[in-house]
């Protein structure tokens, strides 16, 4: 056979095991050319050097402000959610300060559907509240003043300035309670972050890029404020944990865990709520965890206490109010009067674990016995589903004898019953103006 014929016929052989080992995917049992090996050389790159950014969000002031680091964003996220490791809830992340529309029937409403900021949204509440109905008639003395006035109806101007003095006044009051009597330090977030995420820090996106300022006055920290309040209201910005880091920072971190003792060790519970330390802090400056008068040193046995209990040093300038229907009769909360009888006419509730604002449009019921006696109190709970303003009257010359008697518990009514006819809401009350008569002027009561 010529040599021709059987390398042909090889090639076709090879071929034809080829065309077989593609249709079936199978490894082929041979190479049809020889490949040659290229040992591949590694080469030592140099890793690239973290670069802080040079500069922070445009604040339209000449206050240029300095990076956070990462000892700094540790300290942060501990005393606010308690690790560093761990971050903020969605409802944390997605809030930011809004009104509701200026001609919808409570226009001076802020938003506080999300059940975690809801708590700091209506202690910022009290502070609009505060500006909108006494800021321009502190000195005023006729009788439209004595006898209340109708409920604030702001433009979207008015909405956006008692914003303004609202963060100024939380972020004052945090930095002056201080015995150093020390700066304001406002926190906003920028574009880039400022330091490269280590050990067991996890980046969430906003405080990994905060830049950190500061400012001397009151009067500068509104400017600030006035020029940058887009970064705590807009959508796009992170603007009740930027004010809530601003308030840490004005109080001092080193002091807020003075004033928090051993009770607890952050602002936030574990499930993302608010603290009564958060609370206090917002309304009066300081984050003690305890809402009696004074310091108690001793227990109820008259023993001293290893460390005393320290409560609210002074009047408050917002009130607070606190009723749960689950406490024992013989062991429930005591509010002490700093916190009962506030400079201004606001209180914030907590009711049941849910809260609320109180507020009445006459300065005078907080420094006039004649005043207390017949008035008028509106409420507000934050949630969408009160569409309208609540407005409760009541009357501390009625007493218990004249009480309507179909709205009195009795030994036969079950737990429904006993909610119908004494709400919750209305139970608080009665722990600021006990035995008084409170007419809910048709409307449904809040429990």
């Amino acid at each position: 056979m010529d040599s021709r014929d059987i390398t042909s016929k090889t090639k076709n052989s090879n071929l034809v095991k080829l065309a077989n080992a593609l249709d079936y995917g199978l490894q082929l049992p041979f190479q049809t050319q020889t490949t040659t090996k290229v040992k591949e050389v590694k080469k030592n790159i140099p890793k690239t050097e973290f670069l802080v950014p040079k500069h922070g969000p445009n604040t339209q002031t000449n206050n240029h402000g300095r990076p956070i680091d990462l000892k700094l964003a540790k300290a942060l996220r501990v005393v606010t959610i308690g690790f560093s490791s761990q971050s903020f809830t969605s409802d944390w992340r997605k809030f930011f300060f809004a009104f509701r529309e200026p001609k919808s029937a409570i226009p001076y409403a802020m938003d506080a559907t999300m059940p975690g900021p809801r708590a700091l949204t209506l202690c910022m509440q009290t502070y609009i509240m505060k500006h909108l109905l006494f800021t321009s008639d502190q000195n005023n003395d006729s009788a439209a003043s004595y006898f209340g006035k109708s409920s604030p109806t702001p433009s979207s101007y008015e909405q956006e300035c008692a914003l303004v003095e609202a963060i100024t006044d939380v972020l004052w009051k945090a930095a002056t309670t201080r015995s150093d009597k020390g700066q304001v330090t406002v926190t906003l977030m920028g574009n880039d972050p400022c330091f490269e995420t280590k050990g067991s820090f996890i980046a969430d996106g906003f405080t990994e890029k905060l830049w950190i300022y500061t400012m001397n006055s009151k009067n500068e920290t509104k400017k600030f404020i006035r020029r940058n309040v887009h970064y705590f209201s807009s959508r796009k910005s992170p603007g009740g944990i930027l004010l809530l880091y601003s308030v840490v920072l004005s109080r001092t971190i080193d002091i807020l865990l003075k004033d928090f003792g051993r009770k607890q060790t952050s602002l936030l519970t574990d499930n993302a709520r608010s603290t009564q330390s958060l609370i206090n802090l917002l309304l009066t400056g300081q984050g003690t965890p305890f809402i009696h008068n004074g310091v108690v040193r001793t227990d109820s046995k008259g023993k001293a206490l290893e460390r005393p209990l320290a409560g609210l040093r002074c009047r408050s300038e917002m009130g607070f109010l606190f009723f749960n229907k689950n406490e024992p009769e013989k062991k429930r909360t005591q509010v002490g009067s700093m916190y009962k009888t506030p400079l201004l006419p606001i209180w914030v509730t907590q009711v049941n674990g849910s809260y609320g604002i109180l507020f009445c449009t006459a300065r005078d019921l907080v420094t006039d016995w004649k005043t207390e006696r017949y008035f008028c109190l509106h409420y507000y709970n934050g949630h969408f589903t009160q569409q309208t303003e609540a407005t409760i009257t009541i009357d501390t010359r009625t007493r218990v004898d004249s009480i309507d008697l179909d709205r009195q518990i009795s030994i036969w009514d079950d737990e429904e019953e006993i909610e119908k006819k004494q709400p919750s809401l209305e139970q608080c009350l009665h722990t600021k103006w006990p035995e008084s008569n409170i007419d809910w002027n048709g409307e449904t009561p809040f429990y």
